[in-house]
């Protein structure tokens, strides 16, 4: 077990159930559609998603927040490209990222670009991804769902937001 990683116990529940419990980020796992964690988020919140690249083996970023419509994509962060990773600047949708090298990091800023939700894989014990919290609260994928998984994160109960 990951040190410092939140032992979740599972209440299998359909996505959506915590509507009258205010906005909440949901991890769903998409195969059995349920919950397989709930936190309590507001308007703003900054979300982390650690996590190692499958290629380069090297750490990755990403900084969400939640807003309108769900989750925004903020920030990406790494330090050798690979698979996947942009190369420069790059327009998706009505966005135009910003590229950016500082003190030996890349950093894409993606200016709030909504994504509603953000699936993702749940990855091996050398592909790991955590989600960090507001108020710290880590949150090891590997805990809730086995590797593999599709997951899905999204926020429920906030005014505009997606519904699943």
């Amino acid at each position: 077990m990951l040190s410092g990683a939140v032992v979740v116990a599972m209440a299998l529940v359909p996505p959506g159930d915590t509507q009258a419990l205010g906005p909440r980020l949901e991890i769903v796992d998409q195969s059995r559609d349920v919950v397989l964690y709930s936190h309590e988020v507001d308007a703003g919140d900054r979300l982390l998603l650690e996590h190692t690249h499958s290629v380069t083996k090297r750490p990755v970023d990403e900084v969400f927040s939640v807003g309108d419509g769900g989750i925004l994509m903020q920030e990406l962060r790494f330090d050798e490209f690979g698979a996947n990773l942009p190369a420069g600047p790059q327009r998706i949708g009505d966005t135009t990222t910003t590229f950016l090298h500082e003190n030996g990091e890349f950093r894409v800023l993606h200016h709030g670009r909504p994504l509603g939700t953000v699936p993702l894989r749940v990855g091996g014990p050398k592909v790991d991804h955590v989600l960090t919290l507001p108020g710290g609260t880590r949150v090891r994928l590997l805990d809730l769902a086995p590797r593999g998984t599709f997951v899905e994160l999204g926020v429920r109960g906030a005014p505009g937001a997606a519904s699943a």
